[in-house]
């Protein structure tokens, strides 16, 4: 393949994955329901705004480190909250924040 040809064949794919771009974006908002051992998390998460560790949730929800850490993993393996790591810490994000 010519450049010029593998040129043309990456516009031809951007074209295409803004038209994709463009269909989620109007998409509707999916509405999560949780349970209520989640609220609390969930509330601290969003009251945060920025990446917190799990003994950061627990400070204010008055919960032990390692009862956070369980809700924020499941909450995390349910894709409603962003889990990361930056050196050793563990840090959870709101998906709400995010957007």
């Amino acid at each position: 393949m010519r450049s010029f040809e593998v040129r043309a064949a990456f516009e031809k794919v951007f074209k295409k994955l803004d038209i994709i771009d463009a269909k989620v974006s109007a998409m509707p908002q999916v509405q999560v329901q949780v349970s209520e051992k989640f609220l609390p998390t969930l509330n601290a998460l969003t009251k945060l705004g920025k990446p917190a560790t799990s003994s950061d949730i627990a400070q204010i929800t008055g919960r032990n480190r390692a009862t956070e850490s369980q809700i924020l993993n499941e909450l995390a393996g349910r894709g409603v909250v962003i889990k990361a790591r930056k050196s050793r810490k563990i840090l959870f994000s709101s998906r709400r924040s995010q957007a």
